[in-house]
Order: structure tokens, then sequence, then C-alpha cells
């Protein structure tokens, strides 16, 4: 009846694990900020199961990597996205 809606290989984090996987990544996270960002529509992709708020390992990635600036050689130079740097 149902397929198997399961992926092992991008598990669910709760608010609490998702802030707790960003923070080891390096970005500080608190889960009161996910459910502010959530609720201002800039955070990462959540689902929610049942009323309770989930995030894939792989939208708290690509989120991360959207956070993350290409090495600059000085703070005169702007901020670019890292992933602008791979097609440089």
């Amino acid at each position: 009846m149902f397929e198997n809606i399961a992926e092992p290989h991008d598990p669910l984090y709760s608010r609490k694990e998702a802030a707790r996987y960003l923070t080891e990544l390096g970005l500080e996270t608190a889960p009161q900020t996910l459910a502010r960002k959530f609720h201002e529509g800039t955070g990462p992709l959540c689902t929610h199961v049942a009323d309770r708020a989930m995030y894939r390992k792989s939208h708290l990635d690509a989120y991360f990597s959207t956070q993350v600036s290409a090495p600059r050689r000085s703070s005169s130079e702007p901020r670019k996205p890292a992933r602008e740097q791979a097609s440089a």
C-alpha cells in the first residue's frame, strides 16, 4: 500500500538534532533560531511528521553551503558564495 518513504541515507533530524548538526559543522545554531528562520522562510527546508518539525540531512547540508563564503585574501574583497569558487 505505501511505498518505502524512509530514506536511510538522508535521515530526518528533530529541530534540536538539526541545530546540533549545524553547530558541529561550524554554524552555531540554536533550536529556537531554526524555529524563527522557519517562520521567516529564511532557514533550511523543513518537513513535519505529525506536528513535529523535522529536517533532512541533505537540506541541512544545502543550507550550510549557502552560509559559507569562498575564501578571500582581504576584507576589502567582496564575499562570494563558496559555490561560485568551484566554477571559477
